[in-house]
């Protein structure tokens, strides 16, 4: 080994030494997104103002499924694009207020929020569709989210079916 190649390792050792040890791991491996932000994802694209029902499901593992909790209907792979293509059909200004997040070490994540919107066209419901009122709602609901790999495993939505059916 000459001296030129000596100098060139050290000098590259060097350098390596002196960058902090979170640049170098940054530099190397790309961030994958929390489970936070798959979530936020999620509900942005399942807005009113900028529905992708493609998204959406893209962000569900292939045998991940959505759960109504209220009216027992669950959704799985593909067709987790039903209940929110459907909701947006019934009320077309459907908004989620996202209140708190709680993260855990174990892929979960639950979101408070309140459901917001008007009741602009039918509701598909299991018994039959549900006629468009032209009534205001904001009813709270609860959603548990279970991610492997970050993608959407489940999600439970545990919403007050009865005030949003009052409303």
């Amino acid at each position: 080994m000459t001296v030129f190649h000596r100098r060139s390792i050290l000098t590259g050792l060097a350098t390596l030494a002196a960058t902090p040890l979170a640049q170098r791991a940054h530099a190397q491996a790309p961030l994958l997104p929390t489970n936070e932000a798959v979530i936020r994802e999620l509900y942005r694209v399942a807005e009113a103002a900028s529905l992708n029902a493609d998204r959406f499901v893209s962000l569900f593992a292939d045998d991940g499924y959505f759960l109504d909790v209220s009216s027992g209907q669950r959704w799985i792979g593909q067709e987790v694009r039903e209940p929110v293509t459907g909701l947006i059909s019934a009320y077309p200004d459907m908004h989620r207020e996202l209140l708190r997040f709680y993260s855990t070490s174990d892929d979960v994540v639950v979101v408070e929020l309140k459901l917001q919107g008007t009741h602009g066209g039918d509701l598909p419901l299991p018994g039959g569709a549900l006629r468009a009122t032209g009534r205001k709602f904001d009813v709270p609901c609860c959603d548990v989210w279970h991610l492997r790999d970050g993608k959407v495993k489940s999600f439970h939505c545990y919403n007050n079916l009865v005030a949003l059916l009052k409303s």
